[in-house]
């Protein structure tokens, strides 16, 4: 075999490790494969009471039971039969040490606004927001108010959706004041929002024609900024968008061909980085995500436009893995390092069972360019000044295995 072929054969080689060399900077688990709560999308997710609650959406019909868990495992039944009617795409919100539910649609377009203590008890507060009824819009809690964000409205004739992109604020669930009629980003439904940095951030979404990567960002929920035009994710809808770790993360969606399982971070709205590629849960849309334990939690959506989904999955972000519950023993793992690909320094954790142990970085000739002593510490930051973009491996104590680490700045 010629050179040529050799290297050839080590570039495919090499192209097929790709992704699971840029994208293993985190892992999901599963906490459940099939929640008590029936197969679902469009529903909402709160963190209230120190426990995750799953409200609303629709399956096989339209839902309006109440559920929660303090482990994602174990799934109680609030209620069957809430206050509020069967509805799926509405939005929920912690405010005032109350959970709220707020539009929506079942049957017919919603704008109305209810709150609870418990998940059992629900009282309205308005029947008739300010706001035209609505599905797929966006809420957060900015400022100390609750805000109403774009989103869509289903019309029996055509066109069969219209777009919104108007902006609302409350104090109290009963008068709401519109701050914009017709904001900058483009009208759309099905996109996400956050607070993050002292700003509201609008990303994403897509009306009747088209779907977006954009990101926008507001100081005051009137005068916005765009961050970019087109981020490295792809444009899609149906999302879902979180705080975690002092960075934004977009998961999942619809990129108008397939439903997306992959995940991206930016700490900044213009620059983002691939955590996962497409391979740990299914892809899909219209699921929820909350941060609850510290972990980051995504809960049921459709996988094929159709079938809802009612699995729960788990991860702690760019900083280790758990299973079952439990941390991953020392027998499973020989060491952890984060973050990877690498910029500027990475950290290494050890096994439990780890005592003094020689690191050593080696590159891909298998020459040692860098080592030092752990010194019974299990955790250490290790800098990566001089040390040039491209792949090695990272060993600490002369039995266990090498971990790869990528470098890139």
């Amino acid at each position: 075999m010629n050179r040529c072929k050799v290297l050839i054969i080590i570039l495919i080689t090499l192209y097929s490790l790709l992704p699971a060399i840029l994208f293993a900077q985190m892992s999901w688990t599963r906490a459940c494969s099939c929640a008590a709560w029936t197969q679902r999308y469009g529903h909402t997710s709160v963190v209230f009471d120190n426990k995750m609650w799953v409200m609303g959406g629709t399956g096989d019909d339209y839902f309006n039971d109440v559920w929660y868990s303090t482990d994602g495992v174990n799934w109680n039944q609030a209620t069957i039969n809430a206050g509020w009617s069967l509805r799926m795409f509405q939005t929920a919100i912690n405010y005032d040490n109350k959970m709220w539910v707020m539009g929506g649609f079942g049957y017919v377009n919603l704008n109305d606004v209810w709150y609870s203590t418990n998940g059992v008890t629900w009282t309205q507060v308005t029947n008739n927001a300010g706001w035209t009824p609505r599905l797929a819009h966006s809420s957060t809690v900015f400022n100390n108010m609750m805000w109403i964000i774009g989103g869509a409205i289903l019309m029996p004739i055509f066109p069969y959706l219209v777009c919104l992109n108007d902006v609302w604020y409350s104090s109290n669930g009963v008068n709401w004041t519109q701050t914009n009629i017709s904001s900058p980003w483009s009208v759309r439904y099905c996109h996400s929002t956050v607070v993050y940095d002292n700003k509201i951030w609008v990303m994403g979404g897509g009306d009747t024609i088209n779907l977006y990567n954009d990101v926008w960002f507001s100081l005051n929920g009137t005068d916005w900024s765009q961050a970019t035009p087109s981020a490295n994710w792809s444009p899609r809808g149906g999302h879902i968008t979180l705080v975690y770790d002092n960075k934004m993360w977009v998961m999942g969606g619809y990129d108008g061909v397939s439903r997306l399982s992959d995940v991206w971070y930016s700490s900044d709205g213009i620059n983002w980085t691939q955590a996962t590629g497409p391979s740990w849960w299914v892809g899909r849309t219209g699921h929820t995500a909350l941060v609850f334990d510290d972990k980051m939690w995504i809960m049921g959506g459709t996988y094929n436009g159709g079938n809802g989904l009612n699995d729960v999955w788990y991860s702690t972000g760019l900083n280790g893995v758990e299973e079952n519950n439990q941390p991953l023993s020392a027998e499973r793992v020989s060491l952890e390092i984060y973050p990877n690909p690498a910029k500027s320094y990475f950290t290494v954790r050890l096994p439990q069972s780890a005592d003094r142990q020689e690191i050593k970085i080696y590159d891909v000739t298998g020459k040692v360019i860098k080592e030092l002593e752990s010194s019974g510490n299990r955790k250490l930051r290790i800098s990566l000044d001089g040390i040039k973009n491209g792949v090695y491996f990272v060993q600490a104590g002369d039995e266990m295995v090498k971990e790869k680490l990528v470098v890139t700045r």
